[in-house]
Parts: C-alpha cells; structure tokens; sequence
C-alpha cells in the first residue's frame, strides 16, 4: 500500500487541483482511493466535482475542516489529498443525504455499496478483513442517530465506523461531505475497505477520571442543552465539583470535559459554554438523567508517545494513517503551545499520515468529542 500526501495553499479549484495533481508521483488515474480534507473556503462542490473528473478509476472522499494536519504540522485554509494505489485492498464509498432521517432507500444504498467489494453486513465476521471511515455533516446533530441506524444493519458486533465529523473553520454555518461526485451539507459518507493488510483503529484519550460526577438532571437532548445538574444551576454545581470561582467554570471546560466510561475506554462530551444563566451546551448528545464523570487532563505529549509505541507494536510498518483529531484538541495544543511537539512526534513513527480537525469523531457506536481516532493499515 501507498498513501501519498499532497497539499496546496491554492484556494481556486482549477489551480488547487492542478497544484494537487502536479505534486503526485504517478497518473491520477493509477489511484483507487482518495481522501481529501479542504478548508471551507474554498468552493467544496466544484472542488469535489473537479477531483472527481480527475481521478477516474478511485473511489473518492472529502470533508470540509476546521484545519488540515500533514507532516508539515496543524495547518489552515489548505486543502490535503491522500492519494493511495494497493492492489490488496478494496474501496466502496456511498453517501447518505438527509443522513439523519436514513429513509429505506438509503440502506438500500449502504448495503450495496458494501457488497460491491464482497461485504455482507449481515455477517457475524466481518471485522477480520473489512471496516469503514465515516465523514459526517457537522452542525445539524446528525452523528448519533446515523450510527445508530447503520449498525442496525450491521450483525458483527465488532466490526468498526472510524471517522470524523465535518468542520467548517468554526465559521458554524455550513459543513459539507461528499463521494464520487455526489455532495451533501446535511449528509454522511461511509467508504467501505476491505484488505488483507493488518489494520488498527486506535482511539486515544487524553483525560482521566476524576472521581467526581454528576447527574444530569433536566436535559433537552435535541439540542444538547443541560438545564440543571445534581437538581441545581449547572455552573454553579460544575464550578463547586471542579473547586474553583462560578465566574472561571466556562474557563475551565476545555480542560475538565464531561466523560463516561465503558471498561477502559473513556468516551467523551465535550462542554461548549454555560450562558450567562448557567445554563450548558454539550457538544456532544447527552441524555436525561445520565451519570457523567467530570474529567481531568493528562499530558498529551507523553499519551502521544504511548499511543504511537502501542500501535507500532501492532503495525509494525505503517503505510497509511489517517487522523481524525478533534478541533477542542488543536485549540488546546495551540493553547499551551504543544502542536509541534506532538506532530513531531507523529513524524517519528509515521513515514506518511494526514488527517483533519473535526466537530467530532466516531469510534464505532459512538460519538465522542476532544478525542483522536487513528486509522493504520500496514504494508
């Protein structure tokens, strides 16, 4: 397998995909998968239109970002092509409109696109050889109620979604996705692969238990708002748990999230601000009555260490990585100046990657906020 990595500061189609193209070592035509991350301002249709008509023989998928990642570090307003060419590995990509209603059309849709490359999502074994990267429509709460819907069709409990939610450079107004020439801003991409290379989908977390939680007490979940925690004002309760001033809780939320965990894994639901009521928005879907542990950081430049030692251990030599790196993390490497530190880190252990700040990121069942998910496939 062969992932290059290519990246432009051109914000015109026509020159960013001529720029694109001309940094690739072979045909575009010689590729059978592309995945390709572009800031939002750039036009994300005729882009997507334009690589489709270049890479005739790839199945192709894209996402508007919050920031691009490459070896050259976490970056903005670029656009970042993985160009990947492996005769051992099969690619199928669909996209799901309106993504959060999945009307029967639309599973009609998932499970041909998954047999198109000898997937039967009604197989108890699936996971050995296949799984799927998703790229979902940010902004219109979408994330839980499709992945909900598409492992319904799914009988191998094991068998893995890895992906991202769509950004839009916190603009917050439009995010956009698409495959094979058809594009959605209210709609998620599923890109079926199937190999017989080693692959590891690894989440990394970078916050630990506390030993403090709480109970959400009066929760809207449509709209991820919390209306009282422990049966009081949630500032009020959030800043007496953490041991710190009212007016410093909406400083605080970057570094103490709200979190649940399911053995050893920490699944997270990043806090966007408490208003000036007290009241609290989730990024994440919280539910009623939910039991919440109020996290605490770990260092991210030795838990990027660890995972890097962990997956190498598992793929020896890594040929292709994608990374689904959630934006609250940029935004606090960038905070206290660890964005270096840890791309370097990623330089060390992988010959190519790239990857994409997201609005969330999905492992699996579920949808998690200030995580990295980390797609490996070896050689």
């Amino acid at each position: 397998m062969i992932q290059e990595v290519v990246q432009t500061q051109q914000t015109e189609v026509e020159k960013a995909v001529a720029d694109l193209c001309a940094r690739l070592k072979k045909d575009p035509a010689s590729y059978n998968c592309i995945i390709f991350f572009a800031t939002s301002s750039i036009n994300f249709q005729e882009l997507q239109t334009a690589l489709h008509q270049r890479f005739p023989a790839a199945q192709i998928i894209g996402t508007t970002t919050s920031g691009e990642i490459t070896a050259q570090g976490f970056t903005t307003n670029t656009i970042v092509l993985n160009a990947i060419s492996d005769s051992q590995t099969s690619y199928s990509a669909v996209l799901i409109d309106d993504a959060n209603k999945f009307p029967i059309i639309a599973k009609d849709k998932v499970l041909s696109a998954a047999s198109k490359i000898g997937i039967n999502l009604a197989s108890p074994d699936i996971h050995k050889n296949s799984f799927a990267v998703s790229l979902i429509c940010g902004l219109k709460n979408i994330e839980e109620g499709f992945l909900s819907m598409f492992y319904s069709l799914v009988a191998d409990k094991d068998f893995i979604v890895c992906g991202g939610t769509a950004g839009d450079d916190l603009k917050f107004k439009a995010t956009y996705v698409c495959a094979n020439g058809e594009c959605s801003d209210s709609g998620a991409v599923l890109l079926f692969v199937k190999t017989t290379r080693q692959f590891e989908i690894y989440k990394e977390n970078i916050f630990q238990k506390s030993g403090k939680s709480v109970r959400l007490t009066d929760v809207v979940h449509e709209t991820h708002v919390v209306r009282t925690i422990d049966g009081v004002n949630p500032r009020k309760r959030y800043a007496e748990i953490i041991g710190i001033p009212e007016s410093s809780a909406n400083d605080a939320i970057l570094d103490h999230p709200f979190g649940r965990t399911f053995g050893d894994n920490v699944f997270i639901a990043s806090l966007v601000s408490f208003d000036s009521n007290g009241i609290l928005s989730t990024y994440a879907r919280v539910i009623q009555d939910s039991v919440q542990e109020i996290l605490d950081p770990m260092d991210p430049i030795k838990i990027t260490e660890e995972s890097c030692k962990n997956i190498i251990k598992k793929i020896p030599n890594p040929s292709c990585v994608i990374l689904f790196n959630c934006i609250l993390r940029t935004i606090g490497f960038s905070n206290k100046k660890q964005q270096t530190p840890v791309n370097d880190i990623w330089k060390q252990y992988f010959p190519a990657y790239s990857g994409f700040s997201t609005y969330g990121e999905q492992y699996g069942h579920v949808n998690s906020n200030q995580t990295l998910v980390a797609l490996v496939l070896g050689e």
